[in-house]
């Protein structure tokens, strides 16, 4: 049997309406429930998209929302920063608010006779030839992460550089648990 054109087009426009047709429910009935607790805007890659913004725009306080209580881990030596302290760097715009926003407040600890700066993340992300950026979501001992990595290559920054944060899930939301 050959199936015509036409056939094919019926088809495609009238099975999603009687698919709708099937699942609502009647007006006596319940409402049905969530399929998931977790709404759908803190997936890993909303995540993403929502806070490489707040580094590009530099906004330190929604930055600071990101942290939890207990604070983040700080460095490649993962020294625990307090969200006081984080707080305090953000305010007086020094230390981890240098490495995120403002590459002119950087100590560089590069021999001085390097030709590529130290450059904010800020700056990474808004000035570099290329960026892309990933996401993605793990277990690890029981918790739920989220991993941001960010792919930049700026001639003028060291060429190509990684820039990535790890979120813990809690709480009904994402909190930063380190940045590398």
């Amino acid at each position: 049997m050959k199936t015509g054109p036409w056939v094919l087009l019926s088809l495609t426009l009238c099975v999603p309406v009687l698919a709708l047709a099937q699942t609502t429910p009647a007006k006596d009935a319940p409402p049905p429930a969530p399929a998931s607790s977790v709404p759908a805007d803190v997936s890993p890659s909303a995540l993403e998209r929502q806070f490489f913004a707040i580094v590009r725009n530099g906004d330190a306080l929604q930055f600071l929302s990101y942290v939890p209580e207990d604070g983040v881990n700080l460095g490649r030596d993962a020294q625990l920063a307090t969200r006081a302290e984080i707080e305090d760097q953000l305010t007086h715009r020094t230390g981890l608010y240098c490495k995120l926003f403002d590459s002119s407040c950087i100590q560089s600890s590069a021999k001085p006779d390097a030709q590529a700066k130290a450059c904010s993340y800020r700056e990474l992300l808004t000035q570099s030839e290329k960026v892309r950026t990933a996401s993605t979501e793990t277990l690890r001992n029981g918790v739920r992460q989220a991993i941001l990595v960010a792919e930049v290559h700026n001639q003028k920054c060291a060429g190509p550089v990684l820039i990535d944060f790890i979120f813990n899930y809690q709480q009904g939301g994402w909190k930063l648990f380190s940045i590398p």
